[in-house]
């Protein structure tokens, strides 16, 4: 089988298998949070994206790599990283702003991902030696990034049941 084929079929496994464990374990108890609370969990596994710095760190990838797409990858999950460690303290301390910065904070890691996951696949990283980081894509890069899309959907149920 070829790593294409394995990448893809990890990711749709391991897509279903959180969706699963999400659904499961986790929502029924956020349901029953403050909207605050809620999002904690959330945002807090996204403190985790320093991880993407590893994209930067010398012989950690051939030296043929595209260096511009390692740096972007690396610079985006820091922001997002230093973004939800703020957010995590806005949340926690119900700072004025904390729904707004989430908002930014959402924006910003949800576009990381989706403008490095198609360049991923673009430059056909999964061709190459990429040690942990293919487990971190399949895995971790999942979990943020249907943590993006839950924390877009609390945040749009809220901002309904506040003009209702």
């Amino acid at each position: 089988m070829d790593n294409f084929i394995i990448i893809n079929a990890q990711a749709i496994l391991g897509a279903i298998s959180i969706i699963l464990g999400f659904k499961i374990w986790i929502q029924p108890r956020l349901e029953h949070l403050s909207f605050y609370n809620s999002l904690l969990p959330l945002v807090f596994i996204n403190t985790f994206r320093y991880l993407g710095l590893t994209f930067m760190a010398k012989e950690q990838f051939y030296s043929g790599f595209p260096t511009d797409f390692l740096t972007t990858v690396g610079l985006w999950d820091m922001a997002t990283s230093i973004l939800a460690i703020i957010g995590v303290f806005a949340l926690k301390n119900r700072w004025k702003y904390a729904i707004p910065f989430i908002w930014i904070f959402n924006i910003v890691g949800f576009a990381d991902l989706i403008t490095a996951f198609p360049q991923f696949f673009s430059l056909k990283l999964y061709e190459y030696d990429l040690g942990t980081i293919w487990l971190v894509f399949i895995t971790y890069g999942l979990v943020v990034f249907l943590s993006h899309i839950y924390i877009f959907y609390r945040l749009l149920a809220n901002k309904k049941a506040l003009k209702s």
